[in-house]
């Protein structure tokens, strides 16, 4: 598959396939696994969504994964031999592969296989640097008024130092059909995606020893979820380009 552009240094990581599979830049990638003894009165679907810190040799080889604060003691196992298995592009250098630190997103699903066991599955999603809103973005209130929702897609660069910079509008879509509103309103959301990526907390990807900067796209929802006092997420996954 293609690589991952890291940023303004022209270097790229990406993942290879493992057993033969095809991996797509946004790569489903199922590891299924025993099952986790877990009660619950009504069985459904869980799913949590995790960064995973890689560092990775100039083979492209895992040779560390470390997991975020907080992980269940029960996935912990699970979610390292994953990543062990991944191969990566290693970056290159002057011509030489060097190491990396990426960071993987990954979706953890619990599938229940009756009312009290469930079946694992791990989906890889993208790697990029690893960010966090600090606090999510505001739903408009005019927009709320208008009953108006979609999504803003949202370029920036993570500077080596955690910065998050150069923040801007890529796309669009939006459920106003009316081209002078929708104009408005784009703006209006994109501002509201963009006060809220300002405060970012970022931990940038290295390469040979040293943090880099990476661009990344991130598209941000607004939903009103069938209510009047609106709520809006970051949806999709940070990649780099």
């Amino acid at each position: 598959m293609g690589g991952v552009e890291m940023g303004r240094t022209s270097l790229k990581i990406s993942v290879e396939p493992w057993w033969g599979m095809t991996m797509k830049w946004m790569l489903i990638w199922l590891l299924v696994m025993g099952s986790v003894g877990m009660a619950c009165a009504q069985p459904a679907t869980r799913s949590f969504r995790y960064d995973l810190a890689l560092d990775v040799d100039a083979q492209g080889h895992v040779v560390r994964v470390t997991l975020p604060d907080g992980v269940p003691a029960p996935f912990v196992s699970s979610l390292k031999e994953a990543a062990n298995r991944w191969s990566f592009k290693a970056p290159i250098r002057d011509g030489v592969p060097v190491t990396a630190r990426t960071y993987a997103r990954v979706r953890l699903v619990l599938v229940p296989k009756d009312k009290d066991h469930y079946g694992m599955r791990i989906d890889f999603l993208s790697n990029g640097p690893s960010l966090a809103f600090t606090r999510n973005p505001g739903y408009p209130s005019e927009m709320m008024r208008d009953r108006t929702e979609g999504t803003v897609t949202m370029a920036a660069v993570v500077q080596p130092d955690g910065r998050v910079t150069d923040i801007r509008l890529l796309d669009a879509r939006l459920s106003q059909h009316n081209v002078t509103r929708t104009k408005h309103a784009t703006a209006v959301f994109a501002r509201a995606a963009e006060e809220a990526m300002q405060s970012m907390t970022a931990k940038p990807e290295w390469v040979d020893g040293k943090p880099v900067a990476t661009a990344i796209v991130l598209p941000v929802s607004f939903s009103l979820n069938g209510t009047s006092d609106g709520s809006a997420s970051a949806s999709g996954s940070v990649v780099g380009r």
